[in-house]
């Protein structure tokens, strides 16, 4: 399977993991995520690998962002995430053979393939959004005799203003220290964690993520306006859940998380959107219809382009569109009980039961 990623697959994978950003992601983020993948290719270019291509003792490090994506006042560099992935591997006793993102769209992983020498592996540790380290951890957060290592980085020393942190331990406790440095550092950071074997990865992460996403863009991008809506659904063997106006935006910042509520009216009902930093819970006409890790995510059903939760202004319209967590890639971590209670507790609601 290993082949060159080319700048069709950049096209691809930019849509196609917008939309699996599950709304953390949308328009604001076409740029910079088009911008680190043909940055990748022109550094030396990305090597997809399958899992089945690795030996199961090889080491695989994660390349990742910690924080809020939509609301907070962050600023961040693709410099940052190549820091952050090569200050881990110095403290690594044994040298990784590639990097998995920790979800797509992932390009600063494929970055970080690029400028380290590494493969991209065809995994990550989920295959949507997801709002929380552990719920990306696979399954680790239910693990807490494995240390890991993970180390986030921002600015430089020539403009004085570096900022770097490590912490070392169970993935709970490490992932409470960098979310406090995603928040120090404006609400988002680049971050690196690892080590993990590619054994540990093909048993509990999301195997063939990067493929979905590449097949999912490709798809999508066969269609054009209304048309694309259509198409990310057949693809996805989901449904258009509703088409119409948001009616409500009460989605704030604060502690590292995009918090609150979206709700969408359509003519027969109105969805009402939990939101975690990405779509997390669905209710329609009173009814829950979709709980993280099911898929969650919103179209503009004229252009077909993704919207994020944060330009999903109160008078626009979207198209809602939900998917079975069966039917993509999704890890361990995803599926872990231990990872929903503060998530449960923060958003006030029920998830654990609907697993």
């Amino acid at each position: 399977m290993a082949r060159m990623l080319t700048a069709d697959d950049v096209e691809a994978g930019l849509v196609g993991g917008l939309f699996l950003s599950a709304g953390g992601s949308g328009r604001n983020a076409v740029a910079k995520n088009l911008g680190l993948g043909q940055m990748a290719l022109e550094y030396g270019g990305v090597r997809l690998v399958a899992l089945d291509e690795l030996n199961s003792d090889d080491v695989v490090i994660t390349a990742t962002a910690v924080g809020a994506p939509g609301f907070a006042n962050w600023a961040i560099r693709p410099r940052d995430s190549i820091n952050a992935a090569r200050r881990l591997i110095e403290k690594l006793p044994k040298s990784p053979v590639g990097v998995i993102c920790g979800h797509v769209p992932g390009f600063n992983a494929w970055l970080v393939a690029s400028a380290l020498g590494l493969d991209y592996i065809d995994a990550a540790s989920n295959g949507r959004g997801h709002p929380t380290v552990k719920m990306g951890g696979m399954g680790l957060a239910s693990r807490l005799d494995i240390s890991i290592t993970q180390i986030g980085c921002s600015g430089s020393s020539a403009e004085q203003n570096e900022f770097a942190v490590m912490v070392e331990g169970d993935i709970v406790r490490t992932s409470n220290v960098m979310r406090q440095a995603a928040v120090v550092n404006g609400g988002l950071i680049y971050a690196a964690r690892g080590p993990l074997t590619a054994g540990f990865i093909k048993e509990n992460g999301a195997a063939g993520a990067i493929t979905f996403q590449l097949d999912l863009g490709r798809a999508m991008l066969t269609a054009n306006g209304p048309d694309r809506v259509r198409a990310t659904v057949e693809f996805l063997g989901g449904e258009l859940l509703v088409e119409g106006e948001v009616t409500a935006n009460n989605v704030t910042y604060g502690g590292g998380f995009d918090l609150g509520q979206m709700i969408v009216r359509g003519k027969d009902g109105e969805a009402v959107l939990g939101v975690y930093n990405e779509f997390m819970t669905a209710d329609f006409a009173g009814k829950r219809v979709a709980t993280f890790p099911d898929m969650i995510g919103t179209l503009d059903p004229q252009t077909g382009e993704v919207v994020s939760i944060s330009e999903s202004k109160p008078g626009s319209r979207v198209a809602v569109i939900i998917a079975h967590r069966s039917k993509f890639p999704v890890g361990k971590g995803a599926l872990d009980p231990a990872v929903f209670p503060e998530v449960e507790k923060a958003m006030g609601v029920d998830m654990r039961s609907y697993l």
